[in-house]
């Protein structure tokens, strides 16, 4: 790096640690180093340098009610001004002096002045398109002024995340339990990227996450279970329905996550059940998986989109408990059927699963066009076509399969539950045995863009060996 760069460098950081705030609660206020986490943003984006006072406000206003101390009023006018006193800052535009700071006529002689205001250009230019260095700048604000906050989250609030992400599944370096006050610092976090939509996905690819906030009259929140209402159809104002529901859309794309048995973020709002959501903002719930899906009437007499999620660590038999117990001896009690129960009750119970990646699943499917590899199957539903993928040496512990390609094959749900069983075995020379009553070969058909290791066809023959 030339010396007059490190330079640079090394001024931007010393001006960004010794900001002149007011500490008088004991603590450094954040006004200004939210402002300049918005302008690092910029920077790192290569957005314009300088934006006009009335085109920024509200997003900084937003990002203050998100980032402020508890208590600090979300006023932009002050730190805007304020940091004209920096050598970080600079005000364009201004006709006489710049007032103080403090003061009930800055908003009015901002709104009268509309100056433009943003990174000195020294800095900007130094900033501009330069992750390593735009992480090593929020780094310096966390350190001096965000002891409350995870850096992972302002890294993703500046738009330098040190991990990419792909939409689906659990995003890196968000937690279950974290709080965001906006719907946009959601969605710049990638938990759910819609400023409003309550669904995120695609039909073709499924869904990405949900807000369960009460925005809709039919839906059941249970914690670890929730029915979940599909969109559309509603009014605004009422939270009524008007007319029905279609398969289209978000609806479609949680059904297409039900067909694929792919995780499904949950945030929960205020406005939903206050048994299990936040006072206030928004809350990352973790994963769940849809597990059925289906149309009826709702309380307004109108057709809609009726999902059943469950919370993937939500145990399903209550094993190790007495109600468990009692379920595996109705199992293997073959003389009788089991009664039943007719009013099953809810309770709340976790455990671990491995995460698989969608990305790579659906890459295997998507190249064999949904056929399965044995029999060449290819299943049509009302959302697309559907299939399954399946991982020769088995994911988590004892077996700790790689999640990649090359241990995935696409195959038909027949097949899947046979290969998983070991009633499928497949040879080096991949042709494929059948150990059922219906014993047969067959020939795994391949593609040049997916590979299949060996080494992960033996250890499956191994651990199925007779």
């Amino acid at each position: 790096m030339p010396d007059a760069t490190e330079g640079s460098s090394s001024r931007l950081m010393t001006a960004l640690r010794t900001l002149h705030v007011d500490r008088s609660s004991g603590q450094p206020a954040r006004h200004q180093p939210v402002v300049l986490l918005w302008a690092i943003r910029r920077a790192a984006a290569e957005e314009s340098r300088l934006v006009p006072w009335q085109n920024s406000w509200r997003e900084l206003h937003a990002m203050l009610k998100e980032y402020g101390r508890t208590g600090s009023t979300a006023a932009p006018e002050y730190p805007f001004v304020a940091l004209h006193r920096s050598p970080l800052w600079e005000l364009v535009g201004v006709d006489g002096a710049v007032p103080q700071a403090p003061g009930s006529s800055l908003r009015p002689w901002l709104n009268a002045q509309n100056p433009l205001g943003g990174l000195a250009e020294e800095f900007y230019t130094l900033l501009k398109g330069n992750h390593d260095l735009c992480r090593q700048a929020v780094t310096t604000l966390h350190e001096s002024y965000f002891d409350d906050y995870r850096l992972e989250l302002l890294l993703l609030e500046a738009g330098v995340p040190l991990t990419d992400f792909d939409g689906y599944g659990h995003p890196p370096h968000v937690r279950i339990g974290d709080s965001f006050s906006q719907r946009q610092t959601l969605s710049r976090a990638r938990v759910h990227r819609p400023r409003q939509a309550g669904i995120c996905g695609t039909g073709e690819l499924g869904a990405e996450s949900i807000v369960v906030s009460g925005g809709y009259e039919d839906d059941e929140d249970y914690g670890d279970e929730i029915i979940y209402t599909g969109q559309g159809g509603r009014d605004e104002n009422t939270k009524k329905q008007y007319e029905d529901q279609e398969l289209t859309l978000g609806n479609a794309a949680l059904a297409t996550s039900a067909s694929a048995g792919a995780p499904v973020r949950v945030i929960r709002g205020a406005g939903g059940d206050p048994k299990f959501s936040p006072e206030t903002g928004l809350r990352y719930d973790g994963l769940y998986r849809v597990e059925e899906y289906w149309s009826q009437r709702g309380e307004s007499n109108f057709l809609v989109w009726r999902y059943r999620l469950r919370a993937i660590d939500a145990r399903e038999t209550g094993a190790g408990t007495s109600e468990g117990r009692d379920i595996a001896a109705a199992i293997n009690v073959m003389s009788a059927a089991p009664a039943g129960n007719a009013t099953p009750g809810r309770r709340e119970t976790r455990t671990q699963r491995v995460i698989r990646s969608t990305a790579v699943a659906d890459y295997v499917k998507r190249i064999h066009d949904h056929s399965c590899q044995v029999c060449e199957m290819r299943i049509e539903t009302p959302t697309g076509a559907y299939s399954e993928a399946a991982h020769i040496r088995p994911l988590g512990s004892p077996h700790n399969g790689p999640d990649e390609i090359e241990n995935i094959l696409c195959l038909c749900p027949n097949h899947h539950v046979a290969f998983d069983f070991g009633m499928l075995t497949i040879n080096d020379d991949l042709i494929v045995t059948s150990h059922g009553t219906d014993a047969n070969t067959y020939q795994l058909r391949g593609h040049p863009n997916h590979p299949v290791k060996k080494e992960h066809l033996a250890y499956h023959r191994q651990i199925h060996e007779r």
